[in-house]
């Protein structure tokens, strides 16, 4: 009887033995394997006097795709961009002379890593002793039945608009070929056949230090206003619509956003008058920068920008640097600084899309005239690319655009990004 219970109890166990072996588990092979911690940086970490415009890149084994995370404060946290499959990404226009930190995270079905927190820190330019052209991505989006649309920006090396490029000048890779110019219907226009809306904020000074220069600010902002409303590309009168405000103690709002010319130069000629003896230089940043947000499709262009002129620095203490910065990130701004009491740094920092000093107020005028001459380059530098694609399926493909004959060759002379085919279909 004894001998009898062992068998069974045996008997058992050795079934239990054959069932688990019989059970069906996924093979290590089987399995997503987890993606490996993103690695060598370009640029490498701590670099300096980097390009303005320039493509990060690194390297990780068994990634889907990348969240990419590009800030000037450590850790970043401002996501550049997501669900990237390519192992490289354009930043778009930086800041100059500024410290930037980016880390990448890699994904795929099993999980995902986060790599390091690399630095570098840009230079003056996009890329100082260079020739040739820069390309930045700014969209790349799909029109159904089978349209596939890319807005992009040409520069020069000192982020100078370029608007003289024709469709002969570029080439269209699609997952590793040449799209065909007359297979595809590929049209490349200047942003400006749908531009929509310049919208600008002229930030103007009027604190007590000002008062031996208020006339010739006066005559100089009002001038500014009244060519920024009545600009034209190409003969075509651009919509721009301008506001404008004066900031000492408090920000004060001249006029709201209004096109008419004439009433933008009475408003700064009748009404730009002297302040009091304290500068709310981060308030009237904050305020400028809240008046506007970008829009951008294929089909419509809404930009904003703000020139600040100023002789001096933050004297009121009302509000924090932090904060003033935080707003002008991906904002286009202009600065202007007179005299010695300035912070050329701090300037440099709002002023995105420059920063100009002079030393003296006659230099206002023509430093004006620069400004609107570098905004009417920068908004006829966009084009945008469509054509009709001949793939189908929830698939992604890899586009990659460049300039024939470019002589910049290295970072920044290229733009890849990725489009899914689902629901394509030829009508």
């Amino acid at each position: 009887m004894k001998f009898s219970s062992i068998s069974n109890a045996f008997i058992a166990f050795f079934l239990l033995v054959i069932l688990a072996a019989g059970c069906s588990f996924d093979s290590p092979s089987e399995q997503t394997s987890i993606t490996t911690k993103p690695v060598n940086p370009l640029p490498a970490d701590n670099s300096a006097n980097q390009s303005m415009s320039l493509t990060l890149s690194w390297e990780s084994s068994n990634a889907s795709n990348f969240d990419v995370y590009l800030d000037t404060q450590n850790p970043p946290q401002h996501l550049l961009a997501s669900n990237v499959a390519a192992k490289n990404v354009n930043t778009g226009i930086l800041n100059a002379n500024t410290r930037y930190y980016w880390k990448v995270v890699a994904k795929n079905d099993a999980g995902s890593v986060e790599g390091d927190v690399w630095s570098f820190t840009t230079g003056s330019s996009i890329n100082p002793g260079q020739s040739g052209y820069v390309l930045v991505n700014h969209r790349i989006e799909t029109v159904k039945p089978c349209f596939v649309n890319m807005i992009y920006q040409v520069l020069d090396f000192n982020g100078n608009g370029i608007g003289t490029l024709t469709s002969n000048d570029f080439e269209l890779i699609e997952d590793g070929f040449p799209v065909s110019v007359s297979e595809s219907d590929l049209t490349i226009n200047k942003k400006t056949d749908v531009f929509d809306t310049l919208k600008v904020v002229v930030m103007l000074d009027n604190s007590t230090s000002l008062a031996p220069n208020i006339n010739q600010i006066r005559l100089a902002a009002s001038q500014l206003v009244y060519n920024l409303a009545n600009s034209t590309i190409d003969g075509v009168k651009l919509n721009v619509q301008v506001a404008i405000y004066t900031f000492s103690e408090n920000v004060v709002m001249l006029t709201d956003f209004i096109t008419d010319k004439d009433r933008l130069y009475g408003a700064v000629y009748d009404r730009y008058a002297l302040g009091q003896a304290t500068t709310d230089l981060y308030g009237a940043v904050l305020t400028g920068a809240s008046r506007w947000t970008d829009v951008m499709t294929s089909d419509k262009i809404r930009e904003g920008v703000m020139i600040l002129f100023t002789d001096g620095s933050d004297t009121q203490g009302s509000h924090s640097l932090g904060d003033a910065l935080t707003a002008v990130e991906n904002k286009h701004v202009f600065t202007v600084g007179l005299g010695n009491e300035i912070d050329p740094y701090i300037l440099g920092r709002f002023g995105t899309s420059g920063y100009y000093q002079i030393s003296d107020i006659s230099q206002l005028t023509d430093q004006f005239n620069q400004i609107q001459k570098s905004i009417l380059n920068y908004i006829n530098s966009f084009y945008v690319l469509k054509y009709k694609s001949p793939k189908r399926g929830n698939f992604d493909h890899l586009l990659h655009l460049d300039i024939k004959n470019n002589p910049n060759t290295g970072t920044a002379s290229f733009i890849e990004g990725v489009y899914n085919s689902f629901g394509f279909s030829s009508n």
